[in-house]
């Protein structure tokens, strides 16, 4: 009969039952490999499956200075290759002194905490013993300490190159539980394979409702246009933020079924059409330039063959023989589409129309403009700046430009108050320099990488997540009255 070496720890640390149960699956692990019979378990590259915990720190409960810490203790290993030990059953026998079934000193390391905190970039001796604690709690080390704590190893009477007896940190669990450790990455990885194709779905379902809604407005199709964008505001949350799993089959589903009802009525609209004799859709399609709906995708600048390029929904109007974007005419036909969208603006920025002098609701683009242009000096942004927004952007993108900033400003209406740190607006950062917020905003567009809609979209999308989930602890301050 062998005695087994004693693992509980020195001091005051106390044993705890998951350290039991992992010392049950180590001398178990041994004792299956060193059967008769039993194949030599196959060598795990310890690099290989540090990465491998790299992947599943979250799952393991590991934080990233933990694994720094494991990376030093295997560093103390000469070997890359960890295997079981496995000995012969009369060898096992012969040791004396503790050195029994389960008691290997092949994969034990004990280094001081000297030189395991150098290996781990410095790292205090307090932060390093939590850290042990942490990896010794998650199964991945267990202890092996000496009956004064040192950690030391001593080399047998023969004069041998393998120590006897030696007392520090044993990395076996590391070897026992690797196919338990590649099993979670396979897991983990095909959940993410199932998160990115879900991903995929939302953003196709994203793009499919925008332009169909587009269709369904610019045809004059009779249908819930204006509560269709409200839906699909709703779920317009971004995608990091969404998490995985389950909330992202909900918000998938959600929009399947938005998308849905949008294409039912516009393919119930064509065969009323069709039914109808009318075989208007057989004709080549018309463009309508004047169409208001925001797109979340950068337009092209350039189109094939001989059509147009596609219009910047919001880009200065330009005045054909028949229009001039400074006289307005009154006409239902005229102004419908022009209002549509100077409609949503006003909505995703609402602050801008208190500083109309006349108290007055903004009804056409070239007022809109030449508020913005006055409020621009209120906000400190200089002049150069705005006559270079305007170059590149276009003064009436560059007005929406600068509604939009004041409502992210410290200046907003729906600022956050409360709290000592820097300002927020509906939980989100304020802008606190304003000019050059718009010389960013500049430059992207110059880059190609800026368009109006999605940061409108953004404004409209964060107003009514908060309306949904208010921000736990902040007071928010009462809007101004909007004119109606």
């Amino acid at each position: 009969m062998t005695e087994q070496l004693a693992t509980t720890p020195f001091g005051r640390r106390q044993v705890t039952l998951g350290q039991i149960a992992t010392g049950m699956q180590v001398r178990e692990a041994i004792e299956a490999a060193s059967q008769p019979g039993s194949n030599i378990p196959a060598a795990v590259n310890k690099w290989a499956l540090y990465r491998s915990l790299t992947e599943i720190k979250q799952r393991l409960g590991l934080s990233d200075r933990a694994l720094s810490v494991l990376n030093a203790l295997l560093s103390f290993q000469q070997e890359t290759a960890l295997s079981l030990p496995v000995r012969p059953l009369k060898a096992a026998e012969s040791e004396t002194d503790g050195a029994g079934e389960g008691a290997s000193c092949e994969l034990v390391v004990f280094p001081s905490n000297r030189a395991l905190s150098l290996r781990a970039h410095g790292m205090s001796e307090t932060t390093l013993r939590r850290h042990l604690a942490a990896l010794v709690g998650a199964g991945l080390i267990a202890r092996r300490d000496s009956p004064n704590g040192k950690r030391y190893a001593r080399k047998g009477e023969t004069g041998e190159d393998r120590f006897s007896e030696a007392f520090g940190f044993d990395l076996t669990p590391l070897v026992v539980r690797a196919p338990e450790f590649e099993a979670m990455v396979e897991e983990l990885r095909a959940e993410r394979r199932a998160a990115r194709a879900l991903k995929e779905r939302i953003s196709l379902h994203r793009r499919d409702i925008e332009k169909l809604v587009a269709c369904g407005v610019d045809e004059g199709v009779s249908g819930p246009w204006a509560e269709f964008t409200r839906r699909f505001l709703m779920l317009l949350t971004p995608l990091r933020r969404v998490g995985e799993g389950e909330a992202l089959g909900r918000l998938a589903a959600d929009l399947a079924e938005l998308r849905a009802e949008i294409a039912n009525i516009l393919e119930m609209h064509v065969k009323q059409q069709n039914m109808a004799g009318n075989d208007r859709q057989n004709d080549g399609h018309q463009s309508n330039s004047k169409t208001q709906w925001i797109s979340l995708e950068p337009a092209s600048k350039k189109a094939g063959g001989e059509s147009k390029p596609i219009p910047n929904p919001f880009a200065p109007a330009t005045a054909g023989p028949s229009e001039n974007p400074e006289h307005p005419t009154n006409s239902a036909a005229s102004l419908g589409p022009s209002l549509l969208a100077l409609g949503m603006v006003l909505d995703a920025c609402p602050d801008i129309a208190a500083f109309e002098p006349d108290g007055r609701r903004v009804q056409s683009w070239p007022a809109f403009e030449a508020l913005a242009r006055s409020v621009r000096p209120f906000l400190g942004i200089s002049p150069d700046a705005w006559k270079d927004a305007v170059g590149v952007l276009g003064e009436r993108d560059a007005a929406i430009a600068i509604a939009a900033i004041l409502q992210r400003s410290e200046y907003s209406s729906e600022r956050d108050e409360g709290g000592s740190g820097p300002p927020t607006v509906n939980g989100s950062p304020a802008i606190r320099s304003p000019g050059g917020y718009l010389r960013a905003l500049t430059e992207q567009a110059r880059a190609g990488a800026f368009s109006i809609g999605p940061l409108l979209m953004a404004l409209i999308g964060q107003r009514l997540r908060v309306k949904r989930e208010p921000l736990s602890g902040s007071v928010r301050s009462s809007s101004r009255d909007r004119q109606s």
